[in-house]
């Protein structure tokens, strides 16, 4: 998934960055955290990580 879209989808479900070391951003809501890198294309495994925090953080 393109960085810019999996950015989009974590800022619409509410949560924040944190600059994390080097090129890695730390996202967080409500104690649930993801890093992700900030690449052209994020991985299929931290997308999929991404995605799974939206919804834990949609259901709480």
């Amino acid at each position: 998934m393109p960085y810019r879209k999996l950015k989009r989808e974590l800022l619409k479900a509410g949560f924040v960055a944190r600059q994390g070391k080097g090129d890695h951003e730390v996202w967080s809501k409500d104690g649930i955290t993801v890093v992700i890198t900030q690449t052209r294309e994020v991985s299929p495994a931290l997308t999929r990580q991404a995605l799974e925090a939206i919804e834990r953080s949609i259901q709480k």
